[in-house]
């Protein structure tokens, strides 16, 4: 029974807290939604370097039934092996999201349609294959449907891929024009300047020392007496809607903090500033009924939003007046938050959890007037300590006590420790010590968190649930122990059966419990480690799957050699006769020593990754 619910936990934990399916060893090409491989996981992304994959056409104007011809290529010395192309009308107001046209592939690579609507398809390739460049293919339309534009993802290996790259804009002639406000259209403002870094202005940079076209958060800023001058930009994915903001808080969590909005939106065309305030318990970002209040000027580019980047420059007053929510620039240090997510017609949209969603917090406080250059990021230690004692608690301490209640009870029968059998005592004092930390580890949480904390979606909204759940379970275990009855009483049986089922609920709940938590942002652990409790997840059931063969086929041995030995102690009541061994002990030790050697290793190396990530 308990092998069985670990095996479904296993697989539900797989597709819940990693996001993709484990048994597939590549990543495929593409989900309709937004263009990303279909079983990425969580922690991958795509790349924010200039794509060395392009798609060129052979013309700029369709017409219904006419061929236009385009080619997928690659810059020498790189190459794909998996892509998904697809066109979408340009103009925002139409629909922008539907497949237009048919894709007719020149060539022998094994590819399907996909992503269908009424005006059209998709096509993408069934697997990855060896891909020679350039992918030639011609597409057609029924009718004129407005201006379009190619989008194409392109993956090389298993993390590494490029998605929504795009093609000059195909124009339909009766088409009306595309409106001036359009991104393609807006002025390009400068580059932000990384040279000047920690000299003339200071920065914040994500990853440390990048250029910005190829940081995923930049922010700098530079006094210029009466006003500070900021400059911020992201990496954006090719979505729609995205933005950058820059929270000013006290303290490393977020609530009541001044926000700096640079947002990109898709209806207006238009990237613009913004001044909000982010509300603590419960934490939402709530826009200043002035939005730009203490904004002197601003500059946003779209034409960086078209090159998957979104930039704002804004000339911010020092000392603003008319609302306490916009914080004063000097006199104080903040910590600087950077957070980017997904905007909805100019509104934020919560952020996610997950270790690229989570707002990059300054390692310390930021003092405005010093051109300082800092890298890195602000850790949670509780979190760290919660992670170390939860997987000490369940990894180490209860999947030995389980193993040994459960195929241990009959070894080292003539031996006892302080009169109790040696699988008692391992179980009652691992138990014990998994209690513990659990406790611990309970109380850590809700002090880091200031309560429960809320998860806007699953699987993330489930962890405090079932963290609450394993809690009750392995607080009334003790309370059951406690009160157990005699081995002769009649609801003994009773008793078993409750003590079984509660200790069976907690230990298939710390399965998908490990790998949620594992996700979280504040964690910060490298997408590797997920793997490594994999593989001990999968060695764990085959060794209880062994021993559960074992213990079978030495059933009926161990079964003569009982009733053997109850046969002697009748007939000779006053004589001492020592219990039988079990058939098979040194197989069973040689288990044992295995799992615990496994699960000692793994738990000190992921301590560690906890400790050190």
């Amino acid at each position: 029974m308990k092998v069985t619910a670990i095996l479904v936990a296993l697989a539900l934990m797989a597709q819940l807290a990693m996001g993709y399916n484990p048994l597939l060893s590549s990543t495929n090409c593409c989900r309709c939604s937004d263009l990303h491989p279909d079983n990425a996981p969580l922690t991958s992304e795509p790349q924010r370097v200039p794509s060395p994959f392009h798609i060129v056409v052979n013309k700029r104007i369709y017409n219904p039934g006419e061929e236009v011809q385009l080619n997928l290529t690659a810059e020498a010395g790189y190459e794909f092996k998996a892509f998904m192309v697809i066109a979408y009308r340009v103009d925002k107001r139409l629909n922008t999201k539907e497949a237009i046209g048919m894709f007719t592939l020149l060539g022998s690579l094994e590819v399907l349609e996909d992503c269908l609507s009424p005006y059209g398809k998709a096509l993408r390739t069934v697997r990855r294959q060896d891909i020679q460049s350039p992918v030639k293919l011609v597409w057609t339309s029924t009718d004129y449907l407005g201006h379009i534009e190619f989008r194409a993802s392109f993956i090389v290996d298993n993390v590494k891929y490029w998605v929504r790259e795009k093609s000059v804009i195909i124009r339909d002639p009766r088409a009306p024009p595309i409106p001036s406000n359009e991104p393609m259209f807006e002025k390009m403002i400068d580059p932000i300047n990384t040279a000047e870094c920690g000299k003339s202005k200071g920065c914040y940079r994500v990853p440390e020392g990048c250029w910005e076209p190829y940081c995923r958060y930049i922010v700098t800023w530079k006094d210029l007496g009466k006003v500070v001058l900021f400059e911020m930009g992201a990496y954006t994915e090719g979505l729609d809607d995205k933005y950058i903001a820059i929270g000013f808080s006290n303290d490393t969590y977020m609530g009541d903090d001044s926000v700096m909005e640079c947002v990109h939106n898709s209806q207006t065309g238009r990237t613009e500033v913004f001044m909000s305030y982010n509300y603590g318990s419960p934490n939402k970002n709530v826009r200043l009924p002035d939005p730009k209040i203490g904004i002197v000027k601003e500059e946003g580019s779209n034409n960086n939003y078209e090159l998957k980047r979104i930039r704002c420059r804004v000339w911010r007053q020092k000392y603003p007046v008319g609302d306490w929510r916009v914080n004063h620039l000097q006199g104080n240090s903040w910590y600087l938050m950077i957070a980017s997510g997904t905007a909805s017609k100019g509104n934020l949209l919560r952020h996610g959890v997950g270790a690229y969603e989570l707002p990059w917090v300054s390692p310390s406080k930021v003092d405005l007037r010093i051109n300082s250059n800092i890298n890195g990021r602000s850790s949670y230690p509780l979190v760290k300590a919660h992670a170390c004692l939860m997987f000490l608690a369940w990894v180490f301490f209860a999947s030995i006590a389980l193993i040994m209640t459960k195929y241990f009870k009959t070894m080292w029968p003539n031996r006892r420790f302080y009169e109790q059998r040696y699988w008692f005592v391992t179980h009652f004092n691992f138990m014990a010590m998994c209690f513990l930390l659990t406790f611990i580890g309970f109380i850590l949480i809700f002090v880091e968190a200031g309560g429960y904390s809320e998860f806007p979606e699953l699987p993330a909204k489930a962890h405090p649930i079932l963290g609450i759940i394993m809690f009750v379970c392995i607080l009334i275990n003790p309370i059951l122990a406690l009160l157990r009855p005699d081995e002769d009483s009649r609801c003994r049986p009773v008793f078993n059966w409750f003590h079984w089922a509660f200790g069976t609920i907690a230990t298939v709940l710390s399965i998908p419990q490990i790998f949620i938590g594992m996700e979280f942002g504040k964690a910060m652990v490298p997408w590797w480690a997920t793997w490594i409790v994999v593989i001990w997840a999968i060695a764990h059931i085959v060794i209880e799957l062994t021993l559960e063969v074992h213990q079978c086929c030495t059933h009926k041995k161990n079964k003569e050699r009982r009733k053997k030995y109850e046969f002697q102690k009748r007939e000779n009541p006053k004589l001492y006769i020592p219990e039988p061994e079990p058939v098979g002990r040194r197989f069973k030790k040689f288990m044992l020593f295995l799992h615990v050697v496994i699960t000692t290793i793994v738990t000190i190396i992921m301590i560690i990754v906890f400790a050190v990530a």
